[in-house]
């Protein structure tokens, strides 16, 4: 934790004691400033996101275009399910997404028990430490991110941030200062446990697997540094 991250919370902790009103906390945090950048194992924040992705044996591919990420889906669920069936919520980017160019049949439900796949579209995606940031509501049913065997997630390089203290403010920003969405979901990885004997369950309460489209252009080079770090990083 940063110096001014502690900073705030002895204030607001000293304020709940005080009697300091809402607009004397909102001063006393104004006056410290914006948080230092978190630190990060690259320096390339798309490097540091991969790399954090697969360290935390999340499955990654790279798409240049919208056309291309569907074809890869369409590719992952033929190999991997031997169907073109998935299910998606409602969100605008998912239903905008050309999915007859892969021959991808997508019902816009939520998901229930038959459903093996689900897809979203993630809001934001935090470098800092590979987490997608997803947020449930009527269009975005939260069975789909916990209900299905397979999670595939796409991300747009344009949503991708550096750490928490950047992804606050852009979800405030896309909700409004009163508002915030029903659930805030933060994925980094697939579903696991090891309260068992100590060995690592994948699937305990959620999906068993994570698989992100990444939308951008990415250099092999940095893809296969990312893959090589991941494999050395200390948990």
């Amino acid at each position: 934790m940063s110096h001014s991250q502690t900073e705030i919370l002895a204030r607001i902790r000293r304020a709940q004691h005080s009697s300091m009103d809402a607009a004397d906390v909102q001063l006393a945090l104004a006056s410290l400033g914006e948080a230092p950048p978190a630190p990060q194992d690259c320096v390339d924040p798309e490097e540091n996101f991969f790399m954090r992705l697969l360290r935390s044996k999340a499955s990654l591919e790279i798409a240049s275009n919208r056309s291309e990420a569907v074809k890869l889906i369409s590719e992952f669920l033929y190999r991997e399910h031997n169907t073109r069936k998935v299910v998606a919520g409602h969100e605008a980017r998912l239903a905008a997404m050309p999915w007859r160019d892969g021959g991808v049949l997508v019902r816009f439900d939520t998901a229930n028990a038959e459903d093996s796949v689900s897809i979203s579209f993630a809001k934001l995606a935090i470098a800092e430490s590979g987490t997608l940031v997803l947020f449930s509501g009527r269009d975005n049913p939260a069975s789909n991110n916990y209900l299905v065997q397979d999670h595939l997630v796409i991300v747009d390089a344009a949503d991708l941030v550096a750490d928490y203290e950047q992804a606050w403010p852009v979800i405030r920003s896309l909700y409004g200062n009163n508002e915030i969405p029903r659930v805030i979901n933060f994925i980094s990885a697939p579903s696991s446990t090891a309260d068992i004997a100590l060995h690592s369950v994948l699937g305990a309460h959620g999906p068993q697997r994570l698989h992100v489209i990444y939308i951008g252009e990415v250099t092999n080079d940095l893809l296969v540094s990312a893959q090589e770090k991941a494999l050395t990083l200390k948990a």
